[in-house]
């Protein structure tokens, strides 16, 4: 362990990942078929089983490197690896705490990241924060109730949040947002900030919604209006 300024670092393997953003206390599983990426997985097996999940900037970057990957990313705990075809395996982790990507120690035969924790900054609970809580939950339920299918235990979890940061992340890794926007909430280290940034993503996505739903049903009842013609 090395120390940046004054916050230790650690060198680990890096995943970059294409259109997938990880959170803290997330349990994910997805298909892993890239060379350099198996070979980091072989190498974080060999070691801890800790590493370092960070989305990259362009889908279509087969070799991206620090400048193509995002500065915020997860160190995760590696639960299973198991391999499902010649050239790929599939990675069952879960998400321990967010990370800021130092450098890249080495880019060959695997990408290996020096990175440091990040803590959420501390906040003091008010009526504002309880207010942007309820306000978000109810936005969510929105969202759930008109336009998208999410487990009843996923719906609780919410409900019973808190904590401001820790509901935008729940929130986040539990709806279908674009990774960029995802990403947009796993870098922001303050967590009222999150919730808001997270509030205002989920109005957005509501209103969008809204919009694509009526246009379905207009075209719905012109095309039932042809047929009778």
């Amino acid at each position: 362990m090395e120390t940046y300024g004054l916050t230790e670092t650690r060198k680990m393997p890096a995943l970059a990942l294409r259109g997938l953003v990880i959170f803290p206390e997330m349990m994910i599983q997805f298909d892993v078929g890239r060379k350099k990426s198996i070979l980091a997985l072989a190498d974080a097996m060999e070691r801890d089983q800790t590493i370092f999940l960070v989305a990259q900037k362009d889908l279509g970057d087969n070799e991206p490197g620090f400048k193509q990957l995002y500065s915020t990313g997860v160190v995760a705990k590696i639960k299973q690896v198991v391999r499902h075809s010649d050239e790929g395996v599939r990675l069952f982790a879960e998400g321990l705490y967010r990370a800021r990507l130092v450098s890249l120690s080495k880019e060959h035969p695997f990408l290996e990241a020096e990175v440091e924790k990040v803590e959420d900054a501390p906040y003091r609970e008010t009526h504002r924060t309880e207010a942007l809580l309820r306000h978000t939950q109810n936005v969510f339920e929105e969202y759930v109730r008109n336009y998208a299918k999410v487990p009843p235990d996923i719906i609780l979890g919410v409900v019973r949040q808190k904590h401001c940061g820790k509901l935008a992340d729940y929130i986040a890794m539990n709806t279908l947002l674009d990774y960029t926007k995802k990403q947009e909430i796993l870098d922001e280290e303050r967590p009222v900030r999150r919730l808001q940034r997270l509030d205002s993503i989920l109005e957005d996505e509501v209103k969008d919604l809204a919009i694509e739903n009526e246009i379905n049903e207009k075209a719905q009842d012109q095309n039932d209006q042809n047929q009778r013609e």
